[in-house]
């Protein structure tokens, strides 16, 4: 008897590859007339979604991107302050752009903003891979790769680790 949890593949790698793509134009849209875009990925998986789209941006676009890595503790974010490294520079009339890989309820989102809450930024804009509509608090995001309809009790994973990336469901 198979005791293992079902995976059910939701995007398979070149999907994500051109969702990722997408996403980059979107990003450069809105920010057309900037210079610099302060780009903050949220560890581990939206760091490396985050590193992705600012490899696109610097192809596609003349903006220059500052990487920032945020660490927080997504089960229980409330509990520990958010860890932006290296560290923040003035963030005062910058542009600013948080990624992550899925937005479930909002919270991790949310308790990401903390650290950029002592600036007074130009713009401060969101980023996700899947947006799953379960929000519990009001988190809006700028920038969705897919938005997905899912039960409470499934999970979207997001495997960016690889040379095959992969979104499924379990």
């Amino acid at each position: 008897m198979n005791t293992q949890p079902t995976e059910i593949p939701i995007l398979e790698h070149n999907r994500i590859c051109h969702i990722i793509e997408r996403m980059a134009w979107q990003i450069y849209e809105h920010h057309y007339l900037i210079t610099d875009l302060y780009m903050v990925g949220i560890t581990p998986r939206g760091n490396i979604l985050c590193q992705l789209i600012a490899d696109r941006l610097r192809e596609i676009s003349p903006i220059q991107i500052h990487l920032f890595h945020l660490t927080l503790d997504k089960e229980l974010p409330h509990t520990l302050p958010a860890l932006v490294t290296p560290d923040l520079p003035g963030l005062d009339g910058k542009n600013i752009l948080i990624v992550d890989d899925v937005l479930n309820s909002g919270s991790t989102l949310m308790y990401a903003l903390k650290p950029f809450l002592r600036f007074r930024p130009a713009s401060l804009t969101t980023a996700v891979l899947v947006d799953r509509n379960h929000k519990r608090f009001p988190v809006h995001c700028d920038v969705v790769g897919i938005q997905l309809s899912t039960s409470l009790q499934e999970h979207v994973f997001v495997d960016l680790s690889s040379d095959q990336f992969k979104v499924y469901l379990r």
